[in-house]
């Protein structure tokens, strides 16, 4: 009920406009749910509308904007990169964009826009500005593609916009924004964050090396910003609200929060709510590397409470009920903004009305939202959702089911968790059976490892939900083919896993070589110097976790960069970072391992030359293999057997989960 969490729900008026609660969906769209379509399908707009449905005040669509400007340029764009943006070029978009809005009012949310406006192709903020690193080292390798011009690399021959340009990107910025208006939306996303963007490049003397009224003081720097605020409300209306979004403080020789501070004392009176972001857009989207829940409310309550009138955003982190709570009746917040909270629970917005915490899946932090890996597909996952990127069909793909069966699920990890579950909502009579003594399968792993502390809640929230259902757990059993047969099961559900790879490597079966998975907690069995084969991620984390504990790791990998296998966007540089500050963690690439002894390990570089690395224990981290030989020995143990998450296809916690999910759900 709203009694559960009543400032975060309580209404508030900004002008003339009435928000029903403080939960704003910030600008987010599963990447990958279109296809060239430069308008909203029905699976973006049943995407949006659901979002409103939960019970969002505010759902923001991520981003409308234009192929190109070509009446401001000199220097046309590429031609062949494809459009991201929603295109308000084309006319015939226009409906589309009208039924959005229309969906997302018929549930009672405002529907706000980040309009992507692009500057002139050439000119910058001035001469010689720094390009800004908008998503990380994988910019240059793949992500170019998929994300546009701006972000394959720095644009040739920048000049310094001219004054009377400015003038003409405001008029048409207002004009722009006043035909959004006309088709429905309520409010404009201003993105002034991150150097990423024309405004945010003003604001930051990182970028801005102007020497005209535009340029040098804090006053001027906000000059643009300004100007594009005023044009919009003077062609819009005063009851057209604009969210400005800014980063609360840069890295050094930006601006900082206290500069921050006075930003939002000139903004007050000319946009209505600042959102308050990090310096940067890969700290923007905080990890398990970082062990706070919410590592930017700091910055918002500072803002809040320097006198400023204007309504302050708070961002990054708010994934359940509590934190959005606390942010409100703390009053360091007026709003709590998230993309991720409502992408790992659809329903998010209606467990929060409900009081229904216990409820709320917590999210993994991985950032696979974006793109699980450099070689994925290109589909939108959660790791934690397995019905993501598949709301607007998935009623379609799922039949009711025809009648109750007795259903066996083999293994407690979180892909036989999952299936448990979802069997026993669908209303069958579920076993599990886990041959240990605890639930968790590898998520077991994360108890002693400080930044897994969101696999760690994950995990105890699958198995508090366990416990909280019918279905009969047995731990501490190992399930035969002779056993099931004997209790005449209608469906079996194998997820017995997967073991390590076991490499042919001279003197891998020796005493003092360990596997990854079996490290954590038992760190003390550990030498002191420790090699770890194999540096993708798996690896790279079990380098970091010992390191902390005290070892000195070196890391053999065979590949020109560690952990290739990672989250690419917001995710891979943070988890660089984490690993190049550990000072007892250290990696050879293009290493080659040769063998291994008792107290060393012996490598082979590109050129064939070996060397040797002193080593008290080695771990091996050359990935897992499916136990599906284990997993079909029960053929016949039901009337029909099922191999699911990892003794099917070797994966993570999210192709775990959905393979639980979709399986499942034909029973």
């Amino acid at each position: 009920m709203a009694k559960n969490y009543p400032n975060v729900l309580s209404p508030i008026k900004v002008g003339n406009t009435v928000f029903r609660n403080r939960l704003i969906c910030s600008a987010s769209a599963p990447r990958f749910i279109q296809g060239p379509e430069t308008y909203p399908t029905e699976a973006l707009i049943t995407h949006y509308a659901n979002k409103a449905k939960s019970g969002a005040a505010v759902v923001t669509v991520r981003a409308v904007g234009q192929k190109a400007q070509a009446w401001l340029t000199e220097d046309p764009p590429p031609k062949d990169t494809p459009p991201r943006a929603l295109d308000l070029d084309d006319e015939f978009n226009y409906p589309y964009l009208s039924q959005l809005t229309e969906a997302i009012h018929f549930y009672g949310a405002k529907a706000s826009v980040y309009y992507g406006y692009k500057e002139p192709y050439g000119y910058d903020v001035s001469e010689h500005s720094p390009d800004v690193p908008v998503v990380g080292p994988f910019a240059k390798e793949r992500i170019g593609v998929l994300l546009g011009p701006q972000h394959s690399g720095p644009i040739k021959l920048r000049r310094e916009i001219p004054v009377s340009l400015l003038y003409e990107i405001a008029e048409d910025y207002a004009n722009k924004a006043y035909l959004l208006k006309r088709l429905g939306f309520d409010m404009i996303y201003m993105h002034m964050c991150y150097r990423a963007r024309l405004p945010g490049r003003f604001l930051s003397p990182l970028t801005n090396k102007r020497t005209d009224q535009f340029g040098g003081s804090l006053e001027n720097r906000a000059r643009f910003p300004l100007m594009l605020a005023d044009k919009v409300k003077e062609r819009c209306g005063r009851d057209f609200i604009i969210e400005g979004v800014i980063s609360g403080s840069e890295p050094e020789g930006g601006y900082t929060l206290k500069d921050a501070c006075e930003y939002a004392k000139i903004f007050a009176g000319h946009i209505d709510l600042l959102q308050i972001r990090a310096g940067d857009i890969e700290a923007a989207h905080p990890t398990g590397y970082n062990p706070k829940r919410t590592p930017f409310l700091s910055m918002a309550e500072t803002i809040k409470k320097s006198g400023a009138d204007i309504k302050v955003v708070a961002i990054g982190g708010f994934t359940d009920p509590e934190s959005c709570e606390y942010a409100i009746a703390s009053r360091k917040a007026d709003f709590v903004a998230g993309a991720r909270a409502w992408i790992s629970n659809p329903d998010f917005g209606r467990l929060v009305y409900e009081g229904r915490s216990e409820d709320v899946v917590p999210c993994l932090r991985c950032n696979a939202c974006h793109i699980s890996s450099p070689d994925s597909p290109n589909i939108s996952i959660c790791a934690v959702n397995p019905t993501w990127g598949l709301e607007h069909k998935i009623e379609r793909m799922i039949e009711p089911p025809t009648k109750k069966k007795k259903v066996a699920v083999i293994g407690g990890g979180p892909g036989g968790m999952e299936a448990a579950m979802v069997a026993a909502k669908r209303g069958h009579s579920v076993t599990l059976y886990e041959r240990s003594d605890a639930l968790g399968g590898l998520l077991k792993t994360c108890d002693d490892v400080p930044f897994k502390w969101p696999q760690k809640e994950f995990k105890g929230f699958l198995i508090r939900k366990i416990g909280e259902s019918k279905i009969k757990v047995l731990l501490n059993t190992e399930a035969t083919p002779e056993m099931l047969k004997k209790d005449g099961y209608d469906a079996v559900l194998a997820a017995v896993g997967s073991e390590p790879i076991v490499p042919r490597i001279p003197g891998v079966k020796g005493k003092n070589v360990f596997y990854a998975p079996d490290v954590y907690g038992n760190d003390t069995v550990l030498g002191k110097n420790v090699v770890i084969i194999g540096g993708g991620e798996v690896g790279v984390e079990a380098g970091i976790y010992l390191a902390q504990k005290g070892h000195q790791v070196t890391v053999l990998e065979m590949l020109s960069k560690l952990a290739s296998n990672a989250v690419p966007i917001h995710f891979y540089s943070m988890f660089k970072e984490a690993w190049e500050k550990e000072r007892n963690f250290k990696s050879i690439l293009q290493a080659r391992c040769t063998g291994i002894e008792a107290d060393k390990v012996t490598y082979a570089d590109t050129n064939g030359v070996e060397h040797a690395v002193t080593a008290d224990s080695v771990v091996i981290a050359a990935g897992m293999k499916p136990r599906n030989d284990l997993a079909m020995k029960f053929h016949n143990a039901g009337d029909r057997l099922y191999m699911i998450g990892d003794c099917n296809v070797v994966g993570n916690v999210q192709k775990a989960m959905r393979s639980a999910f979709s399986t499942a759900s034909m029973l």
